[in-house]
């Protein structure tokens, strides 16, 4: 019988980072959820997000790689009465097009950065998850004057990747291999990313959507493209050494049932505690918690605890 060790380098190869799909499907649960749209005329975007609540308080929500806004659907159904948040997508997932955007950590920082300011928001608590940690890191770096306080889940960029490591993502992630993933191969990395490796039924639309894609031989090839570059850019925009730049509070919730970070296939001896220990070692001002019950999907198996937690958060830092 394999180990669950086993399962898990299987899975990696397979994926990498167990992408998710995601295209736009009508999904309430609680809250009025509104699907919008606004240029960027900088970046010559128009930018796809997605709007709940009406309070002062401004969050920004930005999703994970190979994701879209709508991975935050559990949490803007959700939100404290006096909070507004905005999910958007970045450019190449979701309803957003790539538009010619070449994919660095900080052209997507520049792209949080202007539609930001577009919206006019102000004293913004600025939160990423994933992939999308790297990228609200990137832009909480350049210290902008909209920004409040940062909140990370399972943010990629804590832990390091030395060359070696990076040749063996150029090996793994390509865009072959998720062209050729079976069916059943995208549920399964679907599965690693959520607690007991299981794709909850709420979240089945994830798995749907990702199919849909696929189903369309042009757009599936554009997103793997996407995906892979996605990747190449977090290898070469890495931010641990910078995260002293920060001046804002800052809050990282990972889930202590995270199978993908840190990367079991590079860093089978590393552990979570020990990555955030050294987190809170290098950078004491940072806030730093583990939620039981959670995967690296940890906005999705702990959405509850984890709005809980950002206003814990932001009441402390007022």
């Amino acid at each position: 019988m394999p180990t669950l060790k086993n399962i898990i380098q299987r899975r990696w190869q397979w994926t990498l980072m167990g992408i998710l799909a995601l295209t736009f499907i009508q999904y309430s649960m609680g809250q009025d959820i509104a699907s919008k749209k606004i240029s960027l005329p900088n970046q010559n975007l128009e930018i796809h997000y997605q709007q709940a609540g009406h309070g002062k308080a401004k969050w920004v929500l930005i999703h994970g790689l190979g994701s879209y806004s709508k991975a935050y659907i559990k949490i803007l159904s959700d939100l404290p009465k006096h909070v507004e948040a905005y999910a958007l997508d970045l450019p190449g997932f979701g309803d957003t097009p790539l538009n010619g955007t070449t994919i660095t950590m900080e052209n997507y920082a520049a792209v949080v950065d202007g539609f930001i300011k577009e919206l006019g928001l102000k004293n913004v608590v600025l939160a990423g998850h994933s992939m999308g940690g790297q990228v609200a890191i990137t832009a909480a770096i350049q210290q902008p004057k909209w920004l409040k306080s940062l909140v990370l889940f399972a943010p990629a960029g804590i832990e390091r990747f030395t060359e070696k490591d990076h040749a063996w993502f150029e090996a793994v992630a390509t865009e072959s291999l998720y062209l050729n993933l079976t069916d059943e191969q995208i549920r399964q990395n679907f599965n690693v990313n959520f607690y007991g490796m299981q794709l909850p039924e709420d979240a089945e639309f994830m798995y749907q959507d990702r199919i849909r894609i696929k189903e369309d031989s042009e757009t599936y090839k554009t997103y793997c493209s996407t995906t892979v570059s996605s990747i190449k850019a977090m290898l070469s925009g890495p931010v641990y050494d910078q995260i002293g730049q920060i001046k804002v509070p800052t809050l990282v919730l990972f889930g202590k049932n995270d199978l993908l970070i840190p990367n079991k296939i590079l860093h089978p001896d590393l552990t979570i505690a020990q990555l955030m220990e050294t987190l809170q070692n290098d950078y004491p001002t940072t806030t730093n918690k583990l939620l039981d019950e959670a995967g690296h999907f940890i906005i999705w198996d702990q959405s509850e605890k984890v709005v809980e937690e950002i206003e814990k958060f932001t009441d402390t830092h007022k």
